[in-house]
């Protein structure tokens, strides 16, 4: 059985042992607790501390998750997941955390105590945007002397639309596609047909796709968020079908963080499928997100960083080398404090991604005594050995210049976790930077070597040796010189994802310079072809 609690009874102060079922007293403090009556410890689960991040202004989605695309949106097909930022949804039905048993719920219902086992429940709810009116996205026959009705009502760009969508001549038809390249035509009343014209592109041959992913690619950029939003809102359903044109994809790669979301998820569900190929497209264009909008650098991160725990495949060995900085060549990185909060959660949810989530920091010393201690005092906040270990190997270094009672304080802090097994390679390599970082060895330092002297870990003894040859309290003879620390390498995945991503970039963006190719050629040779909008006489 589970050894996990949920977070969420920490409410009630009250949950059920997984073993045996007797209730249990919860402390919020502890991060354990032992059952009382059979001894089984559990531990308490971090997910629901944790709301996923989101890009300021970002619309609200059709689907929430790769698994609710794939049911088309119907709620009743569809995983509950708990998400405490979100305070409407149209599910009814979800599982008690303390037993697991169905509960009901009515519309205007906050809490319910569930009738097995008593636990007070309450309502989470994700928020999700209402469908779309598909009247709404089909173009109108219009003539050339209609006058608007609506802010989305421009005559000229429906009629367009309706061109495009129902002439018959594939020459004609390109032609007034090619209208698009105005401006004119890039409104709310495109974005509200868009997924009409969608429709013509998942069809079409490549020319004609490239034509009508540029204005989805002009409507995300053209610098308004209602066009970004209702742009991205229609465009989501295409997104997810086994056959979406890389065309369309990496249009998306043209807007900002908030196309990333759907990227992400058309990956993982393309994935989920076994077609890796269209998740890598889909992963090269989330690659373009990141190096063209710096100011959304951070929330992506973090956006990525929170789907970890469930991402797989391709969309997961992305995110970790984003972390690696083996991707966008942006030179974005992770702070430690984020890093080490999540590792503090993945010990828990996902273990597995411990080791490489170890090799994702870039911190450099604290720049003064202030911050070091800030560092001591983060170090605190840690609950788990990845988290607590991960702190002592890369974010506990000492500065440069500091007062020898922050050296002894830190020293102190590191001697004792030296003798814990779980910590001790990291703490001997905490206590070895104590002599190493600062620019003249401190003074508690020597008076460490000279108390403790040969009962020092070996790597702290050759850093002295080193630091002070002449010392008369430790001999290279005790410790020798040791082995050189070298990197871990990646993962075996990791690499041949990695091996591959030039050949994957290359193929992708080939696909892509053929279908442009095939839109120059094919505008070049009807340059000469006037279609008229709007039928004569």
């Amino acid at each position: 059985m589970s050894g996990d609690l949920p977070r969420v009874l920490f409410r009630t102060k009250r949950g059920l042992c997984p073993s045996c079922g007797v209730p249990l007293e919860l402390d919020e403090d502890a991060p354990e607790v032992t059952c009382r009556f059979c001894g089984a410890p559990a531990v308490l689960e971090r997910r629901l501390r944790r709301v996923e991040p989101e890009v300021e202004g970002a619309p609200f989605r059709l689907y929430l998750d790769a698994a609710s695309a794939e049911a088309g949106g119907d709620p009743s097909a569809t995983p509950w997941v708990r998400s405490k930022g979100f305070r409407q949804s149209v599910v009814t039905r979800t599982l008690c955390p303390g037993c697991g048993e169905a509960l009901e719920w009515k519309d205007d219902a906050e809490r319910v105590d569930c009738p097995s086992c008593g636990t007070d429940c309450r309502l989470e709810r994700r928020l999700q945007a209402p469908p779309l009116d598909p009247a709404r996205g089909v173009p109108r026959r219009r003539t050339a002397h209609e006058n608007a009705t609506a802010d989305d009502d421009d005559p000229r760009t429906e009629q367009l639309v309706w061109r495009v969508v129902n002439e018959e001549d594939p020459r004609r038809r390109f032609a007034l596609a090619l209208r698009f390249e105005e401006w004119l035509f890039v409104n709310a009343t495109a974005a509200r047909l868009l997924p009409s014209l969608l429709r013509v592109l998942g069809e079409a041959e490549p020319a004609l796709q490239v034509a009508i992913a540029d204005l989805v690619g002009k409507l995300l950029c053209e610098g308004s968020v209602e066009l970004r939003n209702a742009t991205l809102r229609a465009t989501e359903p295409f997104a997810f079908e086994r056959a979406v044109p890389p065309t369309l994809l990496f249009a998306l790669g043209l807007g900002d963080g908030t196309s990333l979301k759907l990227l992400l998820d058309a990956a993982e569900l393309a994935h989920r499928r076994g077609d890796d190929d269209a998740a890598t497209t889909a992963l090269l264009a989330v690659n373009w997100i990141f190096q063209r909008n710096y100011p959304h650098h951070a929330v992506m991160g973090e956006i990525l960083l929170h789907r970890m725990l469930y991402l797989s495949g391709p969309p997961l060995a992305f995110a970790l080398l984003l972390a690696r900085r083996r991707v966008t060549g942006t030179g974005f990185h992770y702070s430690a404090e984020t890093l080490l909060s999540f590792l503090d959660e993945a010990a828990l949810e996902r273990p597995s991604l411990v080791p490489e989530l170890g090799r994702c920091f870039y911190v450099g010393l604290p720049k003064d005594e202030g911050e070091a201690r800030a560092r001591m005092a983060f170090f605190a906040t840690l609950r788990t050995k990845a988290a607590r270990e991960a702190s002592l190997r890369e974010h506990l270094l000492p500065p440069e210049e500091a007062p020898d009672a922050l050296y002894a304080e830190m020293a102190a802090l590191f001697l004792p976790l030296a003798s814990d097994a779980a910590l001790a390679g990291a703490a001997e390599l905490a206590l070895k930077r104590l002599v190493d970082a600062p620019r003249e060895v401190p003074a508690c330092v020597h008076a460490l070597v000279a108390e403790r002297g040969r009962s020092l870990p070996d790597e702290v003894q050759r850093a002295y040796l080193r630091a002070v040859p002449g010392t008369p309290h430790l001999s290279w003879d005790d410790v020798g010189y040791g082995e050189v620390e070298r990197e871990e390498p990646l993962a075996p995945e990791l690499q041949s994802l990695l091996d591959r991503w030039n050949e994957d970039l290359r193929r992708a963006a080939d696909e892509v310079d053929a279908a442009r190719a095939a839109f120059r050629e094919r505008k070049d040779e009807l340059s000469g072809l006037d279609v008229p909008l709007f039928d004569q006489g």
